[in-house]
């Protein structure tokens, strides 16, 4: 009876420790987090494309990943190395740790935070009520199988 209490008590606590994210993030990269270029290639891996943009954005910089699962793109957007946005499209990078394409859309709840304008395609979700002043997650799903097909993240920073 000991381990079955202990057992369910130390469940719970994990549980409700997984569940609190307080913030946005990819491969240990924050959303909003300034980075060197270092840094980006040491967590992200080294990219299979670098797209400076259009000289008016200058310090604009997408780190673009061809996913190793789906072969689809996921783009990392850098502005002054401040990471500002990204889209998953593939399995070979995880939203917190745990979230990725191809999910059932249940597991989202999973992360405790808040899930808000919901649509039958998609849905936001960010950490916590306040956390959606820095940052948010688009999350897209595929209507007919109720599966992930995109994950996306966009800061609320001036540079956007």
């Amino acid at each position: 009876m000991k381990k079955t209490l202990f057992l369910i008590a130390a469940l719970f606590i994990s549980a409700t420790l997984f569940a609190q994210h307080d913030t946005i993030r990819v491969n240990g990269l924050i959303l909003g987090g300034s980075y060197t270029e270092a840094q980006i290639i040491d967590s992200l891996g080294i990219p299979s494309t670098i797209i400076e943009n259009d000289p008016v954005f200058e310090g604009w910089r997408t780190y673009r990943y061809t996913d190793s699962f789906t072969g689809l793109f996921n783009d990392f957007l850098f502005i002054d190395g401040s990471l500002q946005r990204f889209a998953i499209r593939g399995k070979d990078f995880k939203l917190n740790n745990f979230l990725e394409v191809g999910m059932d859309v249940s597991a989202v709840s999973q992360m405790g935070g808040v899930i808000y304008e919901v649509h039958p395609h998609r849905f936001f979700w960010a950490p916590s009520e306040e956390y959606k002043r820095i940052g948010y997650v688009t999350i897209f799903i595929d209507t007919a199988t109720q599966k992930i097909k995109l994950i996306s993240a966009t800061t609320t920073s001036d540079f956007m």
